[in-house]
């Protein structure tokens, strides 16, 4: 959970950075610069761990991104157990709103249960 809230934290500052852009589609838009500048293509925002992909025993990884005329108006993320005995997949989106389910990841996004 704490680390969906680092990417809720980490999509509300990328968006105010880069409007034109809007929010983040990918873990490397929010993780640290490849060129050692930030920029929309690497903010900063979040450590090349959790950039990676893979962090305490969960797979992070983007749902559905809308864009519109180039700018992205909404996230989804993701969190999916790889490990047992987690069995909790974990969810957030442009709401801010955790939620998690026992189930599936899809089932955390349109029915999961908010935290």
């Amino acid at each position: 959970m704490a680390r969906l809230r680092t990417l809720n934290t980490a999509e509300t500052i990328y968006k105010s950075a880069y409007p034109a852009v809007g929010f983040a589609c990918s873990l490397s838009q929010l993780g640290p610069p490849s060129s050692g500048s930030v920029s929309s293509a690497g903010a900063g925002l979040i450590g090349s761990d959790l950039a990676n992909g893979v962090k305490n025993g969960y797979k992070f990884t983007i749902g559905t991104c809308n864009t519109r005329n180039g700018v992205t108006l909404d996230y989804q993320w993701l969190a999916i157990p790889q490990t047992p005995p987690k069995r909790h997949f974990f969810c957030t989106d442009a709401s801010g709103v955790i939620r998690y389910s026992k189930t599936s990841g899809n089932d955390c996004l349109t029915a999961g249960n908010p935290i």
